[in-house]
């Protein structure tokens, strides 16, 4: 009788245990690692994701989180989600957060404390959030690299994409057309051959050198990309010389933050828009593919054109490039310190020898500021070539008067009267001191 006891009781025990542990089980929220988020010092707050999982087995309504700094409690809220929450799925939330009293780079602790209103059972219920407080946030563009080929029938696909995102996104959008193929392309850019070799498929689309793209639109992944933010702010003017033979391109990059080192490096591309020739013929794999209709129109073109597209405009398409396989070093002074902008200047030399260049009018600068470390594209700019005797950076500065070269000098301090090439040092009558590459 007694042993009859003892085994009930334990049993009681065990089965109250159990029910313990599937009630501790179904509430389980664990948030991930947040997205950067840069603060503006004189902002209330900004918006910060972070992607949060559901490893419960109860459906997730509702959850309590506290933001706290160095152990003190910024913030305490509910967030009410849009959709329930069930097992094992994922969704990345947006949360208000303060900026820092002083510009710098900080870690804020995200910590999720209640769920449906019940102690949140998870393990790891907290996650780091990196916040930036910046005087000015910088505007992120995004660069996309099309590997693309007239004989190439599937190209078409990326053509459409490149269009879509273009007339989608306007100037946030910098795209380069790389045409491969030698003379059975003959935009064939061949500043450009060796990175070909990296996509042996056509085409290839490199969203900042961190995503290949891959589906007639990518909406989605642009705006992701593009959320990340950046470090700092590129512009660029660019001014022909009189005999429209020159360029002369002059890059400008702002820090929102402090750095010790710059791992960073510059690449120059020429594009011209508008290209086209009757004798071209670009293949197109997709004409009569009327399941594919409605994903784009720029991809609806395609599906109602023909198999062989002569004189089809191609945007973007680069012409030269410089710094696209090793980047150009040296043009970032350290330690750098925010918001103070540093520029140089850069040639585009005998530009007259391309003969791929239809109209000049139509030629487009653009500048990529890529991390060595990383081989990512950090931030970029596009520009229009200005007319002679213009001054190069009145896009960047309000109310200067005409700027002019008053100094050339080579690395050794020797005064020079005309580009050499390798690096000169050159001041200007603003009273800029600026390094510039001439390679030929």
């Amino acid at each position: 009788m007694l042993h009859k006891f003892y085994t009930l009781f334990i049993t009681l025990i065990a089965v109250f245990c159990c029910a313990v542990n599937v009630k501790a089980d179904g509430y389980m929220l664990i948030p991930s690692t947040g997205q950067k988020v840069y603060v503006p010092i004189t902002a209330k707050s900004a918006k910060g994701k972070l992607l949060i999982t559901n490893y419960g087995r109860t459906a997730i309504r509702n959850f309590d989180y506290t933001l706290s700094f160095n152990g003190k409690e910024l913030m305490s809220k509910n967030y009410v989600l849009t959709n329930p929450l069930n097992r094992m799925e994922g969704t990345t939330i947006e949360i208000d957060v303060p900026p820092h009293t002083q510009v710098s780079e900080t870690d804020l602790l995200f910590t999720i404390t209640k769920v449906n209103g019940e102690l949140n059972s998870a393990n790891f219920n907290y996650a780091t959030l990196p916040r930036i407080t910046v005087t000015k946030v910088p505007h992120r563009k995004v660069v996309v690299e099309e590997y693309t080929g007239m004989w190439c029938g599937y190209c078409p696909r990326g053509i459409a994409l490149m269009e879509n995102l273009a007339h989608k996104y306007g100037e946030d959008f910098i795209g380069i057309a790389i045409h491969t193929g030698g003379r059975a392309d003959p935009l064939t850019c061949t500043d450009y051959a060796w990175k070909a070799l990296d996509y042996r498929s056509r085409p290839s689309l490199d969203m900042n050198r961190n995503l290949l793209l891959g589906y007639f639109k990518a909406q989605t992944e642009f705006e992701e990309e593009r959320s990340k933010g950046a470090d700092m702010d590129v512009e660029v003017s660019a001014v022909w010389d009189k005999e429209k033979n020159n360029i002369t391109v002059t890059p400008r990059v702002t820090f929102c933050v402090n750095r010790d080192e710059a791992p960073y490096g510059f690449a120059y591309v020429l594009t011209e828009d508008g290209m086209s020739n009757p004798n071209w013929v670009q293949y197109n794999n997709f004409s009569g593919s009327t399941a594919d209709r409605g994903i784009t129109k720029e991809f609806d073109y395609f599906i109602d054109a023909p198999r062989d597209i002569r004189n089809l405009e191609n945007n973007f398409v680069a012409i030269a490039a410089e710094g696209v396989k090793s980047p150009l070093t040296g043009y970032i002074n350290t330690p750098i310190k925010a918001d103070e902008p540093q520029s140089h200047t850069y040639i585009f030399k005998n530009i007259s020898n391309k003969k791929i260049i239809q109209d000049k009018s139509k030629l487009k600068v653009c500048v990529l500021l890529i991390n060595k470390t990383t081989g990512r594209i950090e931030n970029a700019a596009k520009c229009t070539i200005s007319e002679p005797n213009t001054t190069a950076i009145s896009s960047l500065s309000q109310g200067e008067g005409q700027v002019v070269e008053t100094a050339r000098y080579t690395l050794d301090g020797r005064r020079i009267t005309t580009p050499q090439k390798g690096v000169n040092i050159v001041k200007y009558s603003d009273g800029r001191v600026s390094k510039e590459l001439v390679t030929q």
